[in-house]
Parts: C-alpha cells; structure tokens; sequence
C-alpha cells in the first residue's frame, strides 16, 4: 500500500509541467509577449510541440494512476478522467495535491 502514495518530488515534478503550460497559455493574452517568444526565442511550430511533450507524459500518467486503484468506484475515476482531459488547467493541480491522497485513504480504506 506504501508504494500508492506519491511522493513530494514526483508532486512537484508533475506540477511544474503543469505550471509551464500555464505560463505558455498566459501568452496568448498579451500580443507584444506571445511575439517576443515567437520571434526570439523559438518559432511557434515548435512551441507546441515543446508544451506537448512537457504536458501529456504527466497528463497520461496521472490517468494510469487514476486507473491503478482497484477499490475506487469506476464512475469516479471515469469523471475525474474526463475532467482531466478536458478541464486539465482546473483540475490537474487538484488531482495532483488533493484528490490523490483522498483516491488513496478510500482505496485503502474499502476492502472487497
């Protein structure tokens, strides 16, 4: 059981992905900053695929996680999948800090 807890590092980890596409999406608000990224530092084609190959590795892995708990109701880890997928900007940093541990307490605590 020991092993399902995620540690502080992988938490931290998981929300820095996070964290760098959320300052990648604030640059689409500001016209002059989204333009001094794309000019100098890296052209746009490649931004995207930068923020893809941060984001989904810790997106896909907080969705195997949900899937990895055997006594968790279905509906819950099928919303929280969907909610992940769709809303991830949301709900990602309340996956990774909160609802983790919660997953892990009910897990431990249902027996079949």
């Amino acid at each position: 059981m020991n092993n399902l807890f995620m540690k502080l590092y992988l938490k931290i980890l998981l929300t820095i992905s996070y964290l760098f596409v959320l300052v990648y999406m604030v640059t689409f608000y500001n016209i002059d900053f989204f333009r001094l990224i794309t000019n100098n530092v890296i052209p746009f084609e490649f931004q995207s695929i930068i923020v893809s190959i941060v984001y989904l590795p810790a997106l896909f892995y907080l969705i195997y996680r949900i899937w990895k708990f055997k006594n968790i109701d279905k509906n819950k880890k099928g919303n929280w999948t969907v909610l992940l997928i769709f809303v991830s900007i949301i709900t990602m940093p309340i996956y990774i800090w909160r609802k983790d541990d919660v997953f892990i307490n009910e897990n431990g605590n249902t027996k079949n």
